[in-house]
């Protein structure tokens, strides 16, 4: 176990951060740094593609069921968590995250677009057609099954109950409720995943950003405050010109950057799994970088600048933190709000990860193992109810952040196929 603590800290804190910066910087060149250059034609293509009365119901779903994965609990309790260890700067270096996030995404799709074939899709079609490995997929594809068991499933399974429990539930009907209707939506056909994500993530997402909107609003007299401090704090300056402080600087930068890679998981290799279902895969990229966009500049702000314009609080832990600041403008409602918003996120969570688990198992058992599977997730979805040990968390970030490793090595081999990818379909 302790060996374990210390390799994440040391995959987590400096190998994952160095490598998905280098990586980025890369895939950014290579693309022109497309699609952070000419976001807002993206932003037309994707979200007002959505609007259209013949938007693609296909691709409504994909990206839907992207989003239920990409957004969760760490856009709540996670944007908390940075603001509290790595102050308000830690915020600016999430939105640098978001922005290296757009070019890892996009690279990443352009890359599973143009290596699909061969039974290989996603993430696994460029590990296995483009390096031409059997080792890369394999070892991506394990660390992925195991990923979507533990943090994709018991934990969320965890917090559901969890949150349950403090409205007065017990944590087995909690677990059985959560696995009974997982266990409807799986057991239909894909369509029907897709289709309850469609519903729920539009009406999640829109109802959480319109309860920080209002929040944000009735303290609008902090928001510059807010965003001077932010400013102060991503690059070490202290209050009154007491000068610049490194140490602020880089717990600020440390803090931000790898709560921004958990938040919207670019450069792990999830997002091309994620999207291998479309039926358009040249267009992936430009949605991938839409999803990053919604989950780290849009959602993890919002709830950053509702902490940071409420009334100072002493709260000992991101969530006390967090349910204070809403506390501020919700009052007693601000406990419901958040529980309900906290067990929508964790199951439309469970709902994008078992995808991603899923298409692993297939990769490295075949399609007659996804039954199996499917099983599983769904015994592990009661059973994280029940308690979740300690080491589970620290195994599942283990495993999360071991996808990367073959993934961005197979961006910087094969990012002339993206770059090349994207001079073709770009108009910028």
């Amino acid at each position: 176990m302790r060996l374990l603590t210390a390799w994440n800290g040391i995959l987590w804190q400096w190998v994952l951060p160095v490598l998905l910066t280098v990586t980025a910087v890369v895939c950014g060149i290579r693309q022109r740094f497309y699609p952070v250059r000419g976001l807002s034609g993206v932003l037309r293509r994707t979200y007002g593609s959505l609007l259209s009365r013949n938007a693609d119901r296909e691709q409504r779903r994909v990206f839907a069921s992207a989003l239920a994965a990409t957004m969760g609990t760490g856009n709540l309790v996670g944007t908390a968590l940075a603001v509290m260890t790595g102050g308000a700067g830690a915020v600016f270096w999430m939105w640098v995250s978001a922005l290296s996030g757009m070019l890892l995404v996009y690279a990443e799709n352009a890359l599973a677009a143009k290596y699909r074939g061969g039974g290989f899709s996603g993430t696994a079609a460029y590990l296995r057609n483009g390096l031409n490995s059997r080792f890369c997929p394999a070892f991506f594809s394990f660390c992925c099954m195991l990923t979507a068991l533990g943090m994709g499933d018991l934990a969320q399974s965890s917090t559901i109950a969890q949150t349950a429990h403090s409205f007065g539930i017990p944590l087995p009907a909690a677990g059985l409720v959560t696995a009974v209707l997982l266990c409807v939506i799986l057991c239909g056909s894909g369509r029907r995943t897709g289709s309850v994500t469609v519903l729920l993530m539009p009406l999640l997402c829109g109802g959480y950003l319109l309860g920080c909107f209002v929040l944000i609003g009735m303290h609008i007299r902090a928001l510059p405050g807010a965003l001077l401090q932010i400013i102060r704090g991503a690059f070490g300056f202290r209050p009154a010109g007491c000068g610049i402080s490194a140490a602020v600087f880089l717990s600020s930068l440390r803090t931000g950057f790898c709560r921004g890679i958990f938040s919207n998981e670019a450069g792990l290799g999830s997002s091309a799994l994620l999207h291998s279902g479309a039926a358009d895969a040249s267009k992936q990229g430009d949605w991938a970088a839409a999803e990053v966009f919604a989950d780290t500049l849009v959602s993890c702000t919002a709830t950053a600048l509702v902490i940071l314009t409420a009334p100072a609080s002493a709260a000992e832990d991101a969530a006390g933190l967090l349910l204070s600041a809403f506390s501020a403008g919700l009052g007693h409602f601000a406990g419901l709000f958040l529980g309900i918003c906290m067990m929508l996120l964790a199951f439309a969570t469970m709902l994008g990860w078992y995808r991603c688990g899923e298409l692993s198992v297939c990769t490295l058992f075949g399609r007659r193992a996804a039954p199996v599977f499917k099983a599983a997730y769904l015994l592990a979805a009661f059973a994280g109810a029940l308690g979740e040990p300690a080491w589970v968390w620290t195994f599942c970030d283990c495993m999360n952040g071991m996808t990367a490793l073959p993934n961005l090595y197979a961006l910087l081999r094969l990012h002339p196929g993206a770059a090349k990818k994207t001079h073709g379909e770009s108009d910028v």
